[in-house]
């Protein structure tokens, strides 16, 4: 009886995703879809609180009070975004409290490097807020409605940080004084950055794709983000890396 009574649900819940509709409670779904669904999330809130962490010194570190300013914005958006994400995972009955105090078994490498000098930092705000834009338009059309409804805001306040960081790499590009700097800094990070993206055709996307938590594999993500950010950086007479197309598994 047991094993009929998931089937159903299965069957239910996969009719609700495929003709689009938002699934709202974890009684309508299976344990497949909860921890593809928490596997996400999770990643999500870390990686916002962890993009807080980073831009933190850069509060004291930028190089006028109006960008003090900024990066202190930034920084609040940052933090209130993983409490977004923080909220929902409390509401579907994670033990966030714990999960912070372990969230370095969650975390990206690229939020271990250091973000030394200025180019640093506005490098990668260009490029890994903008890795974060695409991820998160994946969200905001996903299956759990919860989520969907949480990303709308964030993704607006994403673009925003993006803008910051393009005019400051247009800046810096522009200077012959900082133009190898700032090329330095793209050769450092876009490699790092590029992996954020995962593998594609990967099992798991694959799995996240059933579901429609995620809308597109890892892959077609990595080459829309490629897309947009090569010719803006063109544009500033940078040179780009080619993008890595990350084998399956």
């Amino acid at each position: 009886m047991l094993v009929a009574d998931e089937k159903a649900k299965d069957e239910a819940m996969m009719a609700k995703i495929q003709s689009g509709q938002k699934l709202e409670s974890l009684d309508e779904v299976t344990g497949e879809y909860k921890e593809s669904l928490l596997k996400l999330m999770i990643a999500q809130a870390d990686s916002e609180l962890a993009g807080a962490y980073g831009y933190v010194p850069w509060i004291q570190g930028a190089p006028t009070m109006a960008e003090r300013l900024a990066m202190a914005n930034i920084v609040k958006d940052e933090i209130r975004h993983a409490r977004a994400m923080y909220d929902l995972l409390d509401r579907v009955g994670i033990d966030t409290d714990k999960l912070i105090a372990n969230d370095m078994e969650h975390r990206m490498k690229v939020f271990y490097e250091p973000i030394k000098t200025w180019a640093d930092l506005v490098m990668f705000n260009f490029l890994m807020d903008r890795a974060a834009g695409h991820q998160l338009r994946d969200a905001a059309e996903c299956s759990w409605g919860p989520w969907s409804r949480a990303m709308v805001q964030i993704e607006k306040e994403e673009w925003m940080h993006v803008r910051h960081g393009e005019h400051w790499v247009k800046k810096l590009a522009q200077s012959p004084d900082t133009l190898h700097e700032i090329q330095g800094a793209l050769d450092f990070w876009f490699p790092k950055v590029n992996r954020v993206f995962g593998k594609g055709g990967s099992r798991s996307n694959q799995e996240f794709q059933k579901f429609r938590l995620k809308q597109r594999d890892n892959q077609e993500v990595r080459e829309a983000w490629y897309a947009e950010m090569k010719p803006l950086l063109e544009s500033y007479g940078l040179k780009v890396p080619g993008v890595d197309v990350v084998e399956k598994d």
